[in-house]
């Protein structure tokens, strides 16, 4: 025994009946283990009321292991209400980001970002970030936002009275209307090189030139949009651009089966490969509609567009019509939405399009 609950005046024998009687030591070893039983063996049967017990059970719909909750109780705990607390939480359901919290001289200084480590894994997840930053935030902030791979802000005019003010809004939706916008992003890649056959379907073959002479070039002078004194295979290849990028272009997506899903317009421009321009792979491609070595043809979908829909292949379709049943100017044309047109470069891909993210695609098309 090592305590005692006599008074300091107890008499010998008091003191001995204590001793005597006293049951610590019997039941000692009990005692021991229901404590490691708590906080250390923690039995899978006991789990559930444990996390009651701690007032954890607010994590129970994002993080629905047991074990998971009980081994972040003290560490997330202990820095709940901190940006830390919100990298745990991310943690707990499989992400992680960087919080981005606004200028303090904004009047909703408290609305915060985070800048996601990946486009979310499945839908689900969504609710499941948002919940568990909620619950790691001071009670006085605000998820505005969650982004990657597309992030448009909105713009901001001068710190002015007048200019207090912001053109637009963010990129992203919410999610049923309801919570923090999200804003995803995905690129895709692809090169091809236009073949004889191509540029004949498309009605815009010319020879390769096998001389400077004039008399060897296979068009007219009076379409020609080159100098005089450019040498014939540049003066070929700024023809063939230029052709191109005048031609409607749009990026049929289709499922495995070969059925369309649906069309997104794109846009095309002459370019040749450059230190700055437009980012393709680890290179980049410049603008140069006087020395093209190929045309960059680029669109991105819209949020929602083609949601439900996982399509197996992509390819680039030209001059092709607009049905009656589409709307003028959308850039997003449902199955039918198109006629006729040429066809070309097919290429593999694996999209299961979502409403919160946008998919870049990419094709630089050789000459």
């Amino acid at each position: 025994m090592t305590e005692t609950l006599l008074p300091s005046n107890a008499t010998p024998i008091e003191i001995a009946i204590e001793q005597a009687i006293d049951p610590v030591e019997e039941i000692r070893p009990a005692l021991d283990l229901i404590t490691g039983w708590k906080h250390s063996l923690q039995p899978p049967d006991l789990r559930p009321y444990l996390v009651d017990e701690f007032g954890m059970h607010v994590l129970l719909p994002y993080v629905p292991n047991y074990a998971d909750i009980l081994s972040a109780r003290l560490p997330w705990c202990e820095v709940r209400g901190t940006h830390e607390a919100v990298a745990q939480g991310l943690a707990m359901v499989g992400y992680s980001g960087t919080l981005v919290d606004p200028p303090s001289r904004r009047m909703a200084w408290a609305e915060f970002q985070i800048d996601l480590d990946r486009v979310r894994d499945d839908r689900d997840d969504l609710p499941k970030i948002a919940g568990i930053v909620d619950l790691s935030i001071p009670e006085r902030s605000t998820f505005r936002r969650g982004m990657h791979g597309y992030d448009v802000p909105a713009i901001e005019t001068a710190w002015t009275r007048l200019g207090e003010a912001m053109l637009g809004d963010d990129s992203g939706v919410r999610i049923n209307g309801e919570g923090p916008k999200w804003s995803y992003g995905r690129p895709y890649e692809f090169e091809h090189t236009l073949t004889e056959a191509d540029l004949t379907a498309l009605g815009i073959w010319i020879p390769e030139v096998p001389s400077q002479l004039w008399v060897d070039m296979n068009f007219l002078w009076v379409t020609a949009n080159f100098k005089w004194s450019d040498d014939a295979e540049r003066a070929r290849r700024v023809s063939l651009a230029s052709s191109i990028e005048e031609k409607p272009v749009w990026l049929r997506f289709m499922t495995a089966g070969g059925d369309t899903i649906g069309f997104r317009r794109a846009i095309a421009h002459g370019v040749r490969q450059g230190l700055d321009g437009y980012a393709f792979g680890s290179s980049y491609l410049t603008l140069d509609p006087e020395n093209p070595t190929g045309v960059y043809l680029f669109a991105r979908t819209g949020f929602g567009d083609g949601f439900g829909s996982e399509a197996a292949s992509v390819s680039v379709v030209f001059d092709a019509d607009v049905t009656d049943a589409a709307k003028p100017g959308k850039l997003w044309l449902e199955a039918g939405g198109l006629t006729g047109g040429t066809e070309i470069a097919a290429q593999p891909i694996s999209i299961l399009f979502g409403e919160t993210v946008r998919e870049h695609i990419q094709f630089f098309l050789r000459f």
